[in-house]
């Protein structure tokens, strides 16, 4: 099962968050050989993705970072919607490492 934490995201800004990732026995996972994704929608049954997290690797400390830019950011509409991070491991088995809600914040200020 996942591990569930929600996010918010202030629109038209750049977002980055940092994922620390452990094995079953707390050392720092060996993320170099896995792959990462990680998508955002309003629901989980709508169709594609309104936009993907770029997803940047230390492979030093095991620390995914997730990032979205602030053109991602400014065209989602302030709201909740949902995301997730799947994990593949060199066998080709997929899991759900993180899901929850992000919120998406309305800025105030115009630069």
């Amino acid at each position: 099962m996942a591990t569930q934490a929600n996010i918010y995201i202030d629109q038209g800004t750049d977002f980055r968050v940092d994922l620390n990732l452990f094995d079953g026995d707390d050392d720092p996972l060996a993320i170099s050989v896995l792959d990462f994704f990680a998508d955002i929608k309003k629901i989980y049954t709508t169709g594609s993705p309104l936009t993907s997290f770029t997803i940047e690797k230390d492979l030093a400390t095991a620390t995914l970072t997730l990032v979205l830019t602030d053109v991602q950011t400014q065209s989602l509409k302030p709201g909740k919607y949902q995301y997730d991070v799947l994990m593949r491991k060199q066998s080709g088995e997929m899991s759900k490492i993180l899901e929850g809600l992000a919120f998406i914040v309305d800025t105030i200020t115009e630069v």
